[in-house]
């Protein structure tokens, strides 16, 4: 079973930012991180100004309020953008 969440979070140099992850069976798969005008993806493992790129916690009952719920597409839009962005760099 996938569940995907989107939230706000504050990266490691203190910016604000938003995570996409997809989690299969409670584990975490992919990852999504933006900050400003860029989108990263978990195919890397870190970002010096960002830090790591996928969270190494098993999902948990209740860790996630429903308004954080997001659908397969719209983790599959913010996936893609990154994966894009990647490529052009």
């Amino acid at each position: 079973m996938s569940d995907y969440f989107k939230l706000e979070i504050e990266t490691m140099d203190y910016r604000d930012g938003i995570t996409y992850i997809e989690f299969v069976d409670r584990i975490p798969t992919r990852q999504v991180t933006q900050v400003g005008d860029r989108w990263l993806s978990s195919l890397r493992d870190y970002d010096a100004e960002v830090g790591p790129l996928l969270t190494d916690q098993l999902l948990q009952p209740g860790e996630f309020d429903d308004s954080e719920r997001i659908s397969k597409m719209e983790f599959e839009e913010a996936w893609m953008r990154a994966i894009r962005q990647e490529g052009a760099g």
